[in-house]
This record gives C-alpha cells, structure tokens and sequence, in this order.
C-alpha cells in the first residue's frame, strides 16, 4: 500500500504534461451487501440447505476483480484483466461487470461491449459535485454523486444512487465503466453492492502497451432504453414458461 501511495503522490506533480495513461483499478463486493445478501439467503425458505450452503460460500469467499482504464486525449477503454484472476473451477468476484466500455469525450459517446445486447449506448450521467472532499493515497478528491436506473432481477427497474470520487487535480474525464464527465480522473466508484477503487496509475506508458479500442463502423449500436425493453421482454418469457 505504501508503494500504491507513493506512486500516486508521483505521479499527481506531473499531471499537466499528461496526453495519455494506464489506470488499474481494484473492485471488491461490499461487507454490507454481503452481510445482507447472506441473511436474505438464510431466510428463504424456498431454498434447501445445501443449496443455500453453496451461494453462502461463493459470497464468502468472493475475489476482488481487476481492471484497466487505457486513455489518450479523446478516447478511453475501460476493461477486466483475466489474467490476475485465480485458477479456479468457479469463483464469485466483486459483481463489478464483465464488459468493456469505450468511452469518447469528442463525440459524448459511452458505449459498452455486452456479451448478450452486443453494443449498448449509455447517457452521460447527471452529476451533482459536492464539496465534500477525502484523499485517495494522497490525491485529493472530490464526491460527485447521480442516479442510474437500474433493472433487477425480480423483473422491474428502480433508480440508485452512485457516488463517485474524482481528482480535480488530474485532468481527465474519464473514469471506470460510464461513470465519467466529471472535471477529473475518476479514482473510486462506490455503488450499493460494490467498490472500485483506483490500485495504481500510470501517466506516462509504453505507447505499445496502450489499448485504445474503438467500435468498428457499421457495428451495430442500441440505445439503453432499448436494452432495457429487450431485458422486460425476456423476463416476460421467462415467466410464462
């Protein structure tokens, strides 16, 4: 941690010649949504034992999940690195996500990669920045704080709130998965189930290291209202089946 620390407080007195960079991030599943996730399993009496044994054990001992945020001036692409992942049969993460994100400040594109909807286009969010403040290593930082409709799994949608702690210092908008706009590198995304938060930064990387992928022309690309439609359709068939 000390190094992660040092690296930061590095790396924040050269922010201004920054063009390009390579951010790691850290997402980890909240002890409280654990906790509550946990009891709700020993309360259902819908569910045998043995089978409440297992989702027990999967979120006891939930891994953290790792990710990379590679940006020039315009563009970024925000992804999960497999490599760190455990050699296991099956483990649980951080429920941080899967997909990849592209990201253009010129265009006001966010885009994610779904495995399942394929391209889906996100609205920049609607943040509201706070004065309160804290430091992440020794960055100081700033909260911002929106709210995002989500869809849940008992078949509705339902608005959360997620905060975010973003650098002013570092001058850069982007940050993990759509959670970027903000007036400075975003370093922690808090949401109800999970964490991510910033491990090490790198402004000035190896220009053959850097990945800056883009959505190919004549890709198809939804809106995320159509995403949503597509997902109450399929939980409608899943019910009647």
């Amino acid at each position: 941690m000390k190094i992660i620390i040092s690296l930061l407080f590095i790396c924040s007195t050269f922010i201004s010649y920054c063009q390009s960079g390579i951010i790691y991030y850290t997402a980890q599943i909240n002890l409280q949504h654990k906790k509550d996730f946990i009891q709700d399993v020993k309360n259902d009496e819908d569910v045998s034992m043995s089978v409440k044994q297992q989702v027990i054990d999967l979120y006891q001992n939930a891994e953290p999940d790792y990710y990379e945020l590679h940006f020039n001036k315009n563009r970024s692409y925000y992804f999960k690195d497999e490599s760190l992942k455990k050699e296991k049969s099956y483990s649980m993460g951080s429920k941080a996500g899967n997909s990849p994100f592209y990201t253009n400040t010129q265009s006001g594109n966010i885009i994610e990669d779904s495995r399942i909807f394929n391209f889906v286009s996100y609205e920049p969010l609607n943040w509201k920045i706070t004065n309160e403040n804290k430091k992440i290593g020794k960055i100081e930082c700033l909260k911002a704080t929106a709210t995002e409709t989500l869809y849940s799994r008992q078949g509705h949608f339902y608005d959360r709130e997620v905060t975010a702690w973003f650098a002013p210092g570092i001058t850069v908008k982007f940050g993990p998965k759509n959670y970027s706009g903000l007036p400075g590198l975003v370093l922690e995304v808090e949401r109800k189930e999970y964490t991510i938060t910033v491990s090490k930064i790198n402004l000035n990387p190896d220009k053959n290291k850097l990945k800056i992928k883009t959505v190919e022309e004549g890709d198809k690309v939804i809106t995320l209202e159509e995403r949503n439609d597509r997902i109450a359709e399929m939980m409608k068939d899943r019910n009647k089946n």
